[in-house]
């Protein structure tokens, strides 16, 4: 659990030195608490229509927008810490880039956003899972979110978050893909 902690606040402490451009310092900060449903099953199992539901995860996400691309694209860093309950019990930090687009054309009445996040994520009490082949899940694998987001309020939007957690396609684990949520969440701007 430590090391998670000193992950966290490592990614942190980069995200907060990195420059802000002028475009993106309106709410360059934001904080989304998570969860929903989880299951251990592959990518290409899920697309398929088969989310085996296995347990649940709830995460926590800090994102900063680091500076504007252009045509409503910013790049952003992330730090996230999560939790992973029912069949298997275990907990991730990760550090990530991504890219956040804000200029729907109906942004300017209801501000939305789409963001995909990846990096390397660390479980520090990576489990044994059972699925196909029982295997020790890697402490160290790839994380992807997407998220898209619609303002509730001045500060605060509803989100719709996707995490996903697993080898790479064999950068990181050729047997790993170990979790994947999709759920809801509160993002608050800031």
């Amino acid at each position: 659990m430590r090391a998670q902690w000193i992950f966290a606040a490592a990614g942190l402490a980069l995200a907060a030195l990195a420059p802000c451009g002028a475009a993106a310092a309106d709410d360059p900060w934001s904080a989304t608490l998570y969860a929903g449903p989880s299951s251990t099953k592959f990518v290409t199992q899920i697309l398929g229509g088969d989310f085996e539901v296995n347990g649940g995860m709830a995460g926590l996400a800090l994102d900063r927008g680091l500076f504007r691309l252009g045509s409503g694209i910013s790049l952003a860093a992330e730090v996230q810490v999560t939790q992973f309950f029912g069949s298997y019990s275990y907990s991730t930090g990760a550090v990530g880039l991504g890219f956040r687009f804000d200029e729907f054309p109906w942004s300017d009445r209801v501000p939305t956003t789409f963001a995909i996040y990846t990096g390397p994520s660390y479980a520090p009490d990576a489990p044994i899972i059972k699925d196909p082949v029982p295997h020790q899940d890697p402490k160290f694998l790839n994380f992807v979110s997407v998220e898209a987001g619609v303002g509730i309020s001045r500060k605060w939007d509803a989100v719709f978050r996707i995490y996903h957690r697993s080898g790479a396609w064999g950068l990181y684990s050729n047997t790993a893909d170990v979790g994947t949520m999709i759920g809801l969440g509160l993002r608050r701007r800031f």
